[in-house]
């Protein structure tokens, strides 16, 4: 954690507040101040943040360090095992109404880095405990893309290099690696194919209870790559989604939600598990709520929220085609801890029988649960112990089951 201190110790230097301090005592004052009271670690140096706010820059940057452990499992390493890895998140949302007069226009840039695999592979499961330790890169584009809102942003057209799972398959519970669950699993839908690339979208708002989403995005694109030679070479390759999203069932209770419902077409070019052929165009559907169940005062966060997931994908073409997951998330669920956040979820990846009948007999399911304690120490640091069990990785009946604990320090800049 010595980057922290250096941050810390680089502001306390730095901050205006530190010049006019008359004192050493009162720069301290001051100083402690912040740190207990901001939401930033860095603040709003000078006014700077808010003069680029105002003209329409909206800059937010945040860290993720991990630091797991493995004291039972087999994977690629039988014995226990510790692992780390970090990542950070640079975006930059430019509203281009506020910056030169285009109405209902702006743009977002997404700058990533992030370091080790951590203990991933030591697991051996079929789905990353660690979601953002995929691999080792310094930086990166994420997402980069245009978007024009018109009717009142009743219809919004996006277009450019963006994340498939900021637009389908979202849940306001477990949807964030960086701040909710950390297996991939319970991020997103096990059966659903997300890629980061070129691709367009255009959501539609029909009514205030419905939100439809149509987009396509590119099946073949290599990660970190701007996939110019792969998005334009088949219109089969492109991997095409429709969702409808059925919005606050509870909203006389004052309490939101939301219920989805999608279809997809993989543009992936995917070997028959039956003949060997290869072909594009497979198809599958998913489902998914998350609802706020109950909620202690409308103007305060504190509540229980549920959500559950549900998917199938061709059997024929995928070794995992069912998946479903379930769990809840509480806010202040312990006297004076109002900001704290408890989750917990369950998944279970079941494989194809077309998969276990041609190829491997032994493939069958895995099961996961995660439980996590996120803790507000200060308004820019979250603390967050998380514990993994993950029962038959891999779902061979070859690694033994699997326990994983992290600690999560999230940084807001």
């Amino acid at each position: 954690m010595t980057w922290i201190a250096l941050v810390v110790l680089v502001f306390g230097l730095t901050h205006p507040a530190c010049a006019e301090s008359a004192s050493a005592e009162s720069h301290s004052v001051d100083f402690a101040n912040h740190l207990l009271r901001s939401g930033r670690l860095i603040g709003d140096p000078g006014g700077a943040r808010s003069t680029l706010e105002r003209l329409g820059f909206d800059l937010q940057l945040f860290y993720n360090e991990y630091l797991s452990g493995k004291p039972s499992g087999d994977g690629a390493n039988r014995d226990g095992v510790f692992g780390h890895s970090g990542s950070y998140d640079f975006l930059a949302r430019i509203d281009l109404e506020s910056l030169s007069g285009w109405r209902g226009a702006d743009v977002l840039l997404q700058v990533k880095g992030q370091y080790d695999r951590s203990l991933n592979a030591d697991v051996g499961a079929l789905s990353d405990p660690i979601d953002d330790a995929d691999f080792d890169e310094g930086i990166y584009i994420d997402q980069l893309w245009f978007q024009q809102s018109l009717f009142d942003g009743r219809l919004r057209a996006r277009v450019g290099f963006s994340e498939q799972q900021t637009v389908f398959d979202r849940n306001e519970y477990a949807n964030s690696e960086d701040r909710q669950f950390l297996s991939t699993y319970l991020d997103n839908n096990g059966v659903v194919p997300l890629p980061n690339g070129l691709g367009a979208m255009l959501l539609a708002v029909p009514a205030p209870w419905l939100e439809v989403a149509l987009g396509a995005g590119d099946a073949d694109n290599l990660p970190r790559h701007a996939g110019f030679d792969t998005f334009f070479d088949e219109i089969d390759s492109l991997t095409g989604y429709l969702e409808f999203r059925f919005r606050d069932p509870l909203s006389a209770f004052d309490l939101p939600g939301n219920y989805r419902f999608g279809v997809f077409v993989d543009g992936r070019r995917l070997s028959n598990f039956r003949t060997g052929s290869r072909g594009r165009g497979h198809v599958g559907a998913y489902v998914s709520f998350d609802q706020l169940v109950w909620r202690e005062r409308v103007d305060r966060p504190e509540g229980l929220g549920l959500f559950a997931r549900a998917g199938y994908a061709d059997r024929d073409v995928n070794r995992v085609s069912w998946f479903w997951s379930v769990g809840f998330e509480s806010i202040g669920a312990l006297p004076s801890r109002d900001r704290d956040v408890f989750g917990l979820g369950v998944y279970q990846a079941i494989g194809s029988k077309v998969y276990r009948d041609a190829i491997n007999p032994d493939f069958d399911h895995e099961t996961g649960i995660e439980f996590y304690y996120a803790i507000q120490a200060f308004g820019w640091l979250v603390v967050t112990p998380d514990i993994q069990y993950i029962f038959d990785p891999g779902a061979r009946g070859v690694n033994p089951d699997a326990l994983v604990g992290t600690l999560r320090f999230r940084v807001t800049f």
